[in-house]
């Protein structure tokens, strides 16, 4: 197996070498062929993050052609639960193993693939809360009066959700696609619930047509 590791330091107090050597000490044993680590000084708030999203341009074009990625604890990958929850989504995605040593997450084993049922789980949720949210939203809008604006301006999804899955803050997304942060906090939450319609509409097909056999 092929993989890259990706280590992160937010204060002066803290020594990448500990995290690298860790990563390789893991790779070792498990005879796994360590490709690049790529390793940086950044606060996890810190939306500039190069070599992370230098690291996720060489996943998503197959660089090192790298099967897994190697962290020494969740924390250095994701700026926050709902962020490392992206990540996860987006690796599970491209059929790239997650593995953590030291919080005993590795996605090549049976056990560890709970890691990204539960993420999965974790994001489904927040695709429903966003449904719930937008919903209520245009329903309070419309009791209000409220008329809808203009036909919306195209935007291209795919490149945005790109463009996140690298690491790129929403802000800088904005700005590379010429639209306003707020036009992206809206898009993103009505793709989130037009996406969470489509799987509670194909799941309850599924089960329609599961019933129908049993019959």
């Amino acid at each position: 197996m092929k993989a890259v590791g990706y280590a992160r330091v937010s204060t002066r107090d803290q020594d990448l070498d500990l995290q690298i050597a860790e990563i390789k000490r893991f790779t070792d044993y498990r005879k796994i062929e360590l490709m690049h680590i790529y390793a940086e000084k950044a606060s996890g708030a810190n939306t500039d993050r190069p070599e992370f999203s230098r690291m996720m341009h060489d996943l998503e074009n197959n660089v090192y052609e790298a099967q897994a990625v190697i962290v020494h604890k969740l924390d250095r990958l994701g700026r926050s639960l709902n962020d490392l929850i992206r990540i996860a989504e987006w690796l599970k995605a491209h059929n790239i193993d997650l593995i953590s040593p030291s919080d005993s997450i590795d996605t090549t084993t049976l056990n560890g693939r709970l890691f990204f049922h539960v993420s999965g789980a974790f994001a489904e949720y927040e695709r429903g809360k966003i449904l719930e949210r937008t919903e209520a939203g245009r329903k309070a809008a419309k009791e209000k009066g409220i008329k809808f604006g203009p036909k919306k301006k195209a935007i291209d999804r795919e490149k945005i959700e790109r463009l996140l899955g690298m690491g790129v803050s929403k802000t800088k997304v904005a700005e590379k696609l010429g639209i306003a942060r707020n036009t992206l906090y809206q898009r993103l939450q009505e793709w989130e619930a037009e996406d969470a319609i489509k799987e509670d509409e194909g799941r309850q097909k599924e089960w329609e047509e599961k019933l129908g056999k049993e019959e």
